[in-house]
């Protein structure tokens, strides 16, 4: 059959002509964020999240669920097409792979074609004719699969260009490695032009990789994504020859920067998606010296930070190393935190508001106990969007200082206008930033009797149901709550359409240990 003589049946344009646009428009990637020709419609205010990530997703922490029924018939299918291909029978074959999850199928698919032995350049073919002409994603993915299975480097460009569309790394960067000579070049080709869950599916292949060139880019670049570092910061850890490089009597500051990212990261993910700082077999030596490394060099933010982080996580408790080790490293780390030029720095650049490294500056300050709500005041008046510096300004206030953070508050937001409900909003996204901003303030006013009322009383008629909860959650911290207020939860109350909420905010309010008469 010719390929030619085959299309499906709508009018989107491929998979392989979005990606051959975006390769002429941005390079060879990583692309920005874009629709893919069959993106589904979204929902009109929910959360809607990618087959990419669902797929990211279930193949970290769910795995597929087999179809043996969907097997039968789409391996039944393409075994006629081996022997008899027309374009009606490749229509078909598209249309069913169209409704199907390639992630349930794609295994158990291969696992069966062989089993019948099928002719290989004939798969391939089927494949190649599903990858470069299928409109519908998941027929694109198994097409992609079966040039992986029976295919061979003429097939390389083709993969590197459709893998560079994140919903079909995972199945470019599989069919790279069975069907390339060079699996890991392949891959690592792939690799740098993705950033999300595309670089996470392709750096988790190069694990075992023994290339220097490759390793050398695990460490220093590889382990960052657009989904968590802590996916990757293992493999930069380990195939990447972290303590190794930190061996070098004098690396380089890139180097010395990017180790200190991994480490920081790996304290980040103790219990998370993957194996943290205690599961990694060096990182005792490691943690040495990349603190003596950092004492003979100038300070950073990134070398703060970073070295912060570490500090933190060594002054907790149940660490699973020897207590002469730990007690080695944390006076080792506290050194550094002591050091003078550290908040020279840091204060240098917090009478930046305003600027990209205002942020890094904030977190060291936080930790370092140094004073910066005037300053972070001024950068949220520049950049009132900014949900990290208000939760850190919240955080970091005592009483006075919370009641000059809520007054900013009362001045950056339109206060009245986030009385717009009660609803049933996720307020997630666009639209939504002036809630996410309150919602902020709210999660620090517990700590604080008495202030932010006229944030609480919007958040309790505000459309979004979490920023309800979240007044409610800032009031039970109170030790007394004015009449007023208790009136405007029991009115809430009346109104709100969530039972389970309804309920709290009526017997809170009615709580007689509540009420105070006087308002603060």
């Amino acid at each position: 059959m010719s390929p030619r003589s085959w299309r499906p049946g709508d009018d989107r344009p491929s998979f392989l002509a979005h990606a051959l646009t975006m390769s002429a428009r941005y390079g060879p990637g990583p692309w920005p964020a874009t629709d893919l020709p069959d993106e589904p419609a979204r929902p009109p205010g929910g959360l809607f999240i990618s087959s990419t990530v669902m797929d990211g997703i279930r193949s970290h922490h769910s795995g597929p669920h087999g179809d043996d029924t969907t097997v039968e018939e789409v391996a039944d299918l393409v075994h006629t097409l081996t022997a008899s291909p027309t374009p009606e029978l490749m229509s078909r074959l598209h249309d069913l792979l169209a409704e199907s999850q390639a992630l349930d199928l794609a295994d158990d698919l291969l696992t069966e074609l062989g089993r019948r032995r099928l002719p290989g350049d004939r798969l391939r073919a089927i494949g190649r004719d599903l990858a470069e002409y299928g409109t519908r994603r998941e027929a694109t993915k198994i097409g992609i699969a079966l040039v992986g299975a029976c295919g061979d480097e003429r097939d390389r460009d083709l993969l590197l260009l459709l893998g560079a569309l994140e919903e079909f790394t995972l199945y470019a960067v599989v069919a790279l490695m069975r069907g390339q000579p060079d699996g890991h070049r392949a891959v690592y080709e792939l690799a740098r032009r993705v950033d999300g869950w595309g670089r996470i599916h392709a750096v988790e292949r190069l694990r075992d990789c023994d290339d220097p060139e490759i390793r050398d880019w695990l460490l220093r670049e590889g382990w960052r994504n657009a989904i968590m570092d802590e996916y990757l910061a293992p493999i930069a850890a380990t195939t990447g020859g972290l303590y190794a490089a930190l061996l070098d009597p004098a690396p380089d500051d890139d180097l010395l920067a990017s180790a200190g990212g991994v480490l920081a990261t790996l304290v980040w993910g103790e219990d998370g998606p993957t194996t943290g700082v205690s599961r990694y077999a060096d990182a005792v030596p490691a943690l040495a010296r990349f603190a003596e490394l950092v004492a003979g060099r100038e300070a950073t933010l990134g070398l703060v930070n970073n070295s912060l982080t570490i500090r933190a996580y060594l002054h907790g408790d149940d660490l699973r190393w020897p207590e002469d080790d730990v007690r080695a490293l944390r006076r080792r780390y506290d050194e550094l935190a002591g050091r003078d030029d550290w908040r020279t720095l840091v204060l240098t650049h917090l009478a930046e508001p305003g600027t990209n490294l205002f942020r890094p500056a904030l977190n060291a300050a936080e930790r370092l106990a140094l004073p910066a709500i005037p300053e972070v005041i001024a950068h949220l008046r520049i950049r009132p969007d900014d949900l990290y510096c208000w939760h850190i300004a919240i955080g970091m206030a005592d009483h006075a200082q919370a009641a000059q953070v809520v007054a900013t508050a009362l001045e950056l937001l339109p206060v009245d206008e986030l009385a717009n409900g009660p609803g049933t909003d996720l307020g997630i996204g666009h639209g939504y930033e002036a809630e996410m901003v309150l919602e902020a303030v709210l999660a620090g006013l517990d700590r604080h009797p008495g202030v932010g009322i006229p944030l609480i009383r919007a958040a309790l008629r505000n459309r979004v149901t979490r920023l309800r909860w979240g007044a409610l959650r800032a009031l039970s911290g109170w030790p007394e709550v004015p009449d007023e207020v208790l009136g405007w939860m029991r009115a809430a109350a009346d109104a709100e359409p969530h039972p389970e909420l309804r309920e709290e905010l009526r017997t809170f309010a009615d709580s007689p240990s509540r009420a105070r008469r006087s308002p603060p």
